[in-house]
């Protein structure tokens, strides 16, 4: 959001939005060692294509524009205290948590109940057919978990009979982007630009799983 608020391209801004977690460098090296360096390899790859090519695509579908000249944008009062910077500060972290908590606080709780049925380590997807491959990628698409919490996810999962598929299309998905986090930043995006990338982490998520169930052996 503070990308958008300075100018920054919808892709600029859409590609660090999706390739901050998608391609934190510490999960995949946390996923070579859990999972083994052939999931960071797939996470890695699709991950590079993913961001680039969703900010490329948002590029194409928004035109930007600066809508503050230059000459035309506010000027900080150089005279203000560091009481009233203090005061604005607060005013404005109230207005953010005002706006955004409680929208925040109820896509959690709901998407958290619903978890504990979706993910139940009780679940076998040994092979995972398309139709099954393209649901995880919803699924994963929308829920919305901590950093590198995908990883045990996948992990618990795969130890109850998840298949390799599945387990890539996860490990792609899960933390590339939430409903959550789609309600926090519905105003620095137009809603075609969010529907984009949910789309494509969604595809993104398919193409993992069903080349990574196309590959004999892999683990």
């Amino acid at each position: 959001m503070g990308l958008r608020k300075q100018s920054a391209s919808t892709g600029a801004a859409l590609a660090f939005l999706l390739g901050n977690p998608g391609l934190n460098p510490a999960v995949l090296i946390f996923i070579t060692g859990v999972l083994g360096w052939k999931f960071m390899l797939v996470r890695l790859i699709v991950g590079i294509a993913l961001v680039f090519g969703a900010a490329m695509l948002a590029n194409r579908v928004v035109a930007d524009r600066v809508d503050i000249d230059v000459e035309d944008a506010p000027i900080e009062d150089p005279h203000k205290s560091g009481l009233d910077m203090l005061v604005d500060w607060l005013k404005l972290l109230w207005w953010e948590l005002y706006t955004i908590v409680p929208g925040y606080f109820v896509l959690v709780l709901l998407l958290g109940a619903a978890r504990a049925w979706f993910f139940h380590p009780g679940l076998t997807l040994a092979g995972g057919s398309v139709l099954v491959l393209f649901a995880l990628a919803v699924i994963g698409t929308l829920f919305v978990i901590p950093t590198a919490g995908e990883v045990p996810i996948v992990q618990t999962l795969m130890a109850f009979g998840l298949g390799a598929g599945p387990a890539a299309t996860l490990l792609v998905t899960l933390p590339a982007i939430s409903l959550p986090t789609l309600f926090i930043v519905r105003s620095a995006f137009p809603k075609r630009v969010l529907a984009l990338a949910m789309a494509a982490v969604i595809v993104a998520g398919l193409i993992a799983g069903v080349v990574v169930s196309l590959i004999p052996g892999f683990s």
